[in-house]
């Protein structure tokens, strides 16, 4: 869903809240997967099986590459949202996450992907977030 549709249906606050849901989640499983990997490397017996090697050394890599995929996704998605909540005051009044989106324009450029003209409902003031 993009920027836009997500602020308007619901809200800033709440489209940021979720943002940092998700985005712990993806941490907490980059922990478990962590955790999956160091219990499958200890694990692993070297005068055992052939296959059995096999079978622990995939579930450690596995659960590296999960906990590599989920960092970079944790980071991310923090960093995006901490980014947009950085243009969420209004410049004139200083209220935080009080506006309505007027309009969304394709902004290739943008870290937001998109430019949404913004309107304090505080004040009426108009900004924009990129």
């Amino acid at each position: 869903m993009r920027l836009d549709e997500a602020i308007r249906r619901r809200g800033f606050r709440r489209w940021y809240e979720r943002q940092l849901y998700e985005a712990h989640a993806y941490l907490v499983t980059g922990l478990l997967a962590l955790i999956m990997m160091a219990i499958a490397l200890e694990v692993i017996a070297f005068r055992e099986s052939v296959a059995g090697f096999l079978a622990l050394l995939t579930i450690g890599a596995a659960g590296g590459a999960t906990c590599v995929f989920a960092w970079r996704r944790f980071t991310t998605m923090l960093a995006f949202a901490e980014y947009v909540a950085e243009q969420a005051v209004c410049p004139a009044c200083r209220v935080y996450a009080r506006f309505a989106v007027d309009r969304a324009v394709d902004a290739p450029d943008s870290v937001t992907g998109c430019a949404l003209d913004v309107r304090c409902r505080a004040c009426g003031h108009r900004w924009s977030i990129r």
